[in-house]
């Protein structure tokens, strides 16, 4: 399981099912993600769900609290292991949490756990340009980038937008002044190796090293 502070993700069940359906299907949710698609149903979303189980390059988990309510969804798509980067975004569905530090802190537990387990080095993502909580969340709190802007690439009521697509780097991530409360601490070597533990001459390994 992976945890913030205020929140936690964890893979999502059939159970979680109901939820996302109804944060699709809602306006003031749909309206504010970049993607687009027809009202959905329980069918659909279920069918989506199967095929999802064996797609190991897009990862999405459901975000909630720490006394089990969902709240949303966030994960990693396009995972490129090569490259070490991926594609990464966040819906929050309990609309009266919106503004309460909810987000950011799930953008920060991301972070921390694409950058030191997965092993990923660069993290992207697309922000329309009237969401200004996303805008607020990931760059003004928790430090990412703006790296360009795509003219007229979406469409939404009638009228064609701009994107905003930002981005964020392990090393700026690190050098985050909250992040030290996220980056997990390393293990001191707490194991002392005695010389009757060892099966092999160790003697005979360190002169062989001299050579």
């Amino acid at each position: 399981m992976i945890q913030g502070k205020k929140v936690r993700f964890r893979a999502i069940e059939e159970k979680d099912l109901e939820y996302m359906v109804e944060w699709i299907n809602d306006p003031d949710i749909s309206n504010l993600v970049v993607g687009w698609t027809f009202p959905i149903s329980m069918a659909e979303q279920r069918e989506w769900f199967i095929k999802s189980l064996n797609d190991q390059n897009n990862q999405r988990w459901i975000v909630e609290t720490f006394d089990g309510q969902p709240i949303g969804l966030t994960g990693l798509w396009e995972i490129d292991f090569h490259n070490r980067h991926a594609l990464t975004a966040l819906k929050i569905g309990s609309k009266n949490i919106w503004g309460k530090g909810y987000g950011a802190d799930a953008i920060m537990a991301l972070m921390t756990y694409a950058f030191f387990q997965v092993g990923l080095n660069r993290l992207w993502g697309e922000i329309l340009p009237f969401n200004e909580g996303s805008y607020r969340a990931y760059v003004v709190k928790c430090g990412w980038k703006v790296e360009g802007i795509l003219r007229q690439h979406i469409f939404r009521n009638g009228k064609f937008y701009d994107l905003i697509r930002v981005a964020i780097l392990k090393d700026e991530f690190c050098a985050h002044p909250q992040a030290i409360n996220y980056i997990p601490q390393v293990e001191k070597n707490s194991i002392s190796i005695k010389p009757e533990h060892i099966s092999f001459d160790l003697s005979s390994l360190q002169e062989s090293l001299r050579k």
